[in-house]
């Protein structure tokens, strides 16, 4: 019997991942990996927010800017190290610990966000623990963002191919070697059955990224998805249909149930479970005429608002005038326009009901090759 050696999980292989990537280069890559739309608009803006997983920081940066409280957590302290000295350079001073997702370092009850983007799927055994442990430190409402790899034509094909070969082996009786293991790829229903068998209340499961489904597929040939191609045309046109069921990730949102939760638009332990009936995140009762309600009914998905800018040059640090207060600011140095089709100064981002506006209604999709950036 051939035996599964399993280096999802394993330190050393994470760490000299991230060692040739630069905060820089998962920074401005922006949508090179979808799923931003989900994210900025279900992040809780009370409380503090963890990062379970975080690699080298992009999202921890990138939504600090945005005015969320926000940590990062990861098993590689080579890393860890790594971004606490590099912060520095641009003026952070975002808490980044060592640690184990699957025995956080945190009290019962104590955060108000969990964002997991692409890691219990690298767990052998299934991704349980992980998501037990977000349930465990989870507020009551609080809100987990996980994210995994889905079933996309490029995994079915090469699932199709090693069952092929399995069966072809199996009839010649070729002798077996050890496999590797490093993911699973989960479905939305899937993936959502895990979560809920671990007690969290799914309330949206869905694929997303359909430009990267194509990247993919193309053996990551950057050519075959440049604007003019089948699958640039294809993204922009159907990523915001029922086609992003085609998508390359899976993308779930989940809250801790109780009686009493803490409520997304105010911070205030005043929503009633009850209305989760009718919205993704818990709601009191005037928050619930809130004009921003509206983004979080049922059905309502997270959309882009523009096409795809690909592979955009940098942009240099410009004056712009804000389209909302009317004032002259600087642009910023690492995030740009922070990612949006308005133009917006970093002062109004603070503002919790403008970034909601702004985190619905105008993210912009951009899209650069993150093997260029230097």
């Amino acid at each position: 019997m051939n035996n599964i050696i399993s280096i999802g999980q394993e330190e050393s292989k994470w760490t000299e991942e991230w060692r040739n990537i630069s905060p820089e280069t998962e920074i401005r890559m922006w949508d090179y990996y979808g799923g931003r739309q989900y994210i900025t608009k279900y992040v809780p803006r009370f409380g503090k927010v963890l990062e379970a997983g975080c690699g080298v920081g992009r999202y921890v940066f990138y939504l600090s800017k945005l005015g969320i409280d926000i940590e990062g957590l990861d098993f590689a302290k080579e890393t860890i190290d790594y971004l606490k000295e590099w912060q520095n350079k641009y003026g952070f001073n975002q808490k980044f610990i060592v640690g184990d997702v699957t025995n956080l370092p945190y009290e019962d009850n104590s955060v108000r966000g969990y964002i997991s983007l692409g890691v219990v799927e690298h767990f052998i055994e299934g991704p349980q623990l992980p998501i037990k442990e977000a349930l465990r430190v989870l507020e009551p409402g609080g809100i987990a963002i996980i994210t995994t790899p889905s079933v996309s034509w490029n995994v079915f094909k090469n699932r199709t191919k090693k069952e092929i070969k399995t069966i072809i082996k199996k009839i010649i009786r070729y002798k077996k070697k050890d496999e590797v293991f490093f993911q699973y790829e989960y479905k939305p229903e899937k993936l959502k059955k895990f979560i809920e068998e671990c007690g969290l209340n799914v309330t949206l499961a869905e694929n997303c990224d359909l430009l990267y489904t194509f990247l993919e597929y193309h053996n990551f040939n950057e050519e075959k998805i440049n604007e003019g191609s089948f699958a640039f045309w294809f993204a922009n046109k159907f990523e915001n249909t029922a086609f992003r069921a085609l998508g390359a990730q899976t993308i779930t949102i989940s809250v801790k149930m109780a009686e009493k939760m803490y409520c997304f638009l105010c911070g205030e332990l005043s929503a009633g479970k009850e209305s989760l009936n009718k919205y993704t995140v818990p709601l009191c009762k005037d928050c619930q005429e809130n004009k921003n309600s509206k983004f979080y009914l049922r059905g309502v998905l997270p959309k882009y608002a523009g096409r795809y800018i690909f592979n955009p040059p940098l942009k240099k640090p410009t004056k712009e005038i804000c389209e909302f207060s009317g004032k002259e600011y600087l642009t910023d140095e690492l995030f740009e326009d922070f990612g949006f089709t308005k133009k917006v100064s970093p002062e109004l981002l603070m503002d919790k009901d403008n970034n909601v506006l702004l985190c619905n209604k105008f993210i912009q999709p951009i899209w650069r090759n993150r093997k260029l950036i230097k």
